[in-house]
């Protein structure tokens, strides 16, 4: 035999041996979840079969996806944490909460929404109006009346003109001016 196949004959038996050994190797799971860390969020765990849910804290979930990879398993997959909301507690399990779903609001909340979006006619005269916050902003009667409606707390009455002077229509809201000497 020439050297060259020589070589490569001892490259692909290493190349072999190797292989086999890193079969062996499993990678290393992350650091252990210590009881007394009060770091890391809680995470929601959804069973879709029972629908129930299971709260815990995320390197708890890190080290069962750890050992379910080592067994060769699919990893858990974390839900919306909304789910678990009914759950008291950093961990626990119980049934899961029904889902939120974003930009909804309840059936009675909507209703009144949609019933303060009626169109404005007065939109010549913008006057000043002040909230329980001290902000002022220049608008309509029709758009005080309008974001009024929508927010039954925090309501806009009228102000002095002079409370918004240095203001714009549609400039937003700003700190209402006190005195004169501001």
């Amino acid at each position: 035999m020439s050297k060259l196949s020589l070589i490569l004959l001892l490259v692909a038996i290493l190349a072999i041996a190797s292989s086999h050994a890193d079969g062996d190797r499993r990678r290393p799971c992350p650091g252990r979840c210590q009881s007394l860390s009060s770091g890391g969020k809680s995470v929601c765990i959804r069973n879709k079969a029972t629908n129930t849910c299971t709260k815990l804290r995320a390197c708890r979930l890190r080290e069962k996806n750890c050992r379910r990879r080592d067994n060769g398993l699919e990893p858990i997959r974390e839900t919306c944490v909304t789910r678990c909301r009914n759950i008291l507690g950093s961990s626990g399990v119980g049934q899961c909460a029904p889902r939120i779903r974003k930009g909804v609001l309840n059936a009675a909340g909507s209703k009144r929404i949609r019933s303060c979006r009626r169109p404005c006619h007065d939109n010549k005269v913008a006057t000043c109006w002040r909230n329980q916050q001290n902000g002022c902003i220049l608008q309509t009667r029709c758009q005080a009346e309008q974001r009024n409606c929508e927010r039954p707390h925090n309501q806009w009455v009228q102000a002095s003109r002079w409370s918004c002077s240095g203001g714009t229509v549609g400039g937003g809201v700003r700190h209402c001016r006190r005195s004169l000497k501001d």
